[in-house]
């Protein structure tokens, strides 16, 4: 009842800052989304209605653990993959860092190949596994695209494990991973030894025709907070649980990821991955067509591929410093980005995936629109404007 109260007394709270956010009109959704009314009303319920340790043996407890189960089932539908291969994270970056780590334990290093345009989460394992010994070699990726007859050409009988970030974040450039991993496959065949296939996959979720089972993948990296779930909840997907963890706790999640798990965040990942997966694209492709073909003839240029694509991101470049432009633009109403938000804040970093696709001219200048079903046409049209008195 306490705790009732209290979310009563938060609501006026809530309500102003919902209205503030709607005088500003939010184009960085690839960074992150605002949960959605049924996620947060599912985690609500479940943190009031289902309080017992899932792993405790009273009744309570075994309400919670189908709660658990129930939830793990519906994100492994979303996949088109098995129960057992979904384990519940904190988030993308943990998940990564369980895959990454799992690499620590071998007796003799090996090489890891890692693209050129990978996420801060994924990249910053280079430094740390070169430390250890092992061998680290970067995949080019001219135009944002990881090409498998470059991959191929990589590989040798060392590899031990290839990273590929199946959706750009910045670009927003969809990889063939399907022909990456039947390269890997073939390779393996003639190595004989497999070659680990992870692919950090955020913006991939309920946002393209995303199936590891069916695109070969050994594991993929999940976020809740970019799905319109809740923060701090992620999902890691391994096709088989074969690595060995370099953390352990309490054996929850297979012995994958230890530690009570955070029930109502997982409730409200799996309602957020069912709506988001139930969604029509056609409304976003409008948004996204409607600034790409907008700025054609002005000085704006559009980084991201027209073809093999997602429409929820548009990377353009304009002829002022992304910071001024991210300032210009804030004034007028609009939020955007110059590139990965959690790599925004280290000098550089926001610009280095632009410069690994080759277009170095336009990096101190990219800024990175991302949208979401939140959005209307007619933001996207205030948008367009305001890009355009740049």
């Amino acid at each position: 009842m306490i705790a009732h109260k209290t979310l009563l007394c938060l609501c006026p709270l809530l309500d102003r800052i919902g209205s503030m956010q709607r005088k500003t009109c939010y184009f960085d959704n690839a960074a992150t989304t605002l949960i959605s009314p049924q996620a947060l009303r599912t985690y609500e319920e479940t943190a009031l209605m289902h309080m017992a340790n899932p792993s405790a043996s009273y009744a309570a407890g075994r309400e919670s653990h189908r709660l658990l189960e129930s939830a793990r089932a519906s994100v492994a539908e979303v996949l088109g993959v098995k129960s057992s291969n979904i384990f519940f994270t904190s988030g993308a970056t943990e998940s990564i860092g369980i895959v990454m780590s799992s690499l620590l334990w071998a007796k003799t290093p090996g090489e890891v190949l890692i693209s050129a345009i990978e996420h801060e989460a994924v990249g910053a394992w280079a430094a740390i596994l070169k430390e250890k010994g092992w061998t680290v070699r970067t995949i080019p990726a001219r135009g944002g695209f990881i090409r498998p007859e470059t991959l191929e050409g990589m590989l040798t009988k060392s590899t031990r494990l290839v990273a590929v970030m199946a959706v750009n974040n910045v670009l927003g450039t969809i990889q063939d991973m399907k022909g990456l991993s039947e390269v890997i496959r073939r390779k393996e065949s003639e190595f004989g030894r497999r070659i680990f296939l992870f692919s950090d996959s955020v913006q991939a979720l309920g946002k393209t025709d995303f199936t590891p089972g069916r695109l070969d993948i050994d594991g993929a990296s999940f976020s809740g907070h970019k799905i319109h779930g809740p923060r701090g909840v992620g999902i890691l997907y391994l096709s088989t649980p074969r690595i060995q963890v370099l953390s352990h706790g309490g054996g929850q999640e297979g012995g994958v990821r230890g530690g009570t798990e955070n029930l109502p965040a997982i409730a409200a990942l799996a309602v957020a991955c069912r709506q988001l997966a139930d969604r029509n694209t056609s409304h976003i492709v409008q948004m996204n067509r409607l600034i790409r073909d907008g700025l054609s003839g002005t000085d704006k240029t559009v980084l991201s591929p027209e073809h093999d694509t997602t429409p929820y991101i548009l990377s353009i470049a304009t002829h002022l410093p992304s910071e001024v432009a991210l300032r210009m633009l804030q004034d007028k109403g609009y939020l955007v980005s110059s590139g990965s938000a959690c790599s925004n804040n280290a000098r550089g970093k926001a610009e280095s995936v632009y410069r690994a696709c080759g277009f170095d001219r336009y990096a101190s200048g990219a800024l990175r629109i991302s949208f979401s079903h939140d959005n209307t046409l007619e933001e996207a049209q205030g948008l367009l404007e305001a890009l355009r008195e740049l």
